[in-house]
């Protein structure tokens, strides 16, 4: 807003006047980049969150199964059912390595670029905050 502007529109307003008009303003934009910059925060989360969760419950699983795999591996040994023990450890490290690559995958779908994309934009914004407070 221009300042002959404001003084030709309000022109019995005292300087103190002026000032706190002022500071309304910035008071406003500053509110406004701070509801932005959360909106920003909040949608990177709702869209990484779900993912690193469903990606901890796939590695949980795989390491249950490994842990399937070598449990059943000691008992069918102590039994000396060496072939029974051979087809169920091929079994379970075929759902194994399944699980580890269903892992891999999501691991794979996370967007980093369009994570890395908003960390940007968000270090942009605080710079800009920071030129806007002298700091």
């Amino acid at each position: 807003m221009d300042t002959q502007a404001l003084t030709q529109s309000t022109p019995n307003i005292s300087p103190e006047a002026r000032r706190s008009k002022w500071t309304f303003y910035f008071t406003m934009i500053t509110a406004v980049c701070s509801v932005a910059m959360f909106l920003i925060l909040l949608i990177v989360a709702v869209a990484v969150v779900p993912k690193a969760l469903k990606l901890m419950g796939t590695a949980q699983t795989a390491v249950e199964n490994i842990e399937e795999v070598s449990n059943e591996l000691s008992e069918k040994v102590m039994a000396l059912e060496l072939a029974d023990a051979i087809k169920n450890i091929e079994e379970t490290t075929t759902q194994a390595m399944t699980d580890v690559s269903e892992s891999m995958e999501k691991i794979q779908s996370l967007d980093v670029d369009t994570l890395n994309e908003s960390i940007q934009d968000l270090k942009k914004t605080t710079d800009a905050f920071k030129k806007l407070f002298g700091r």
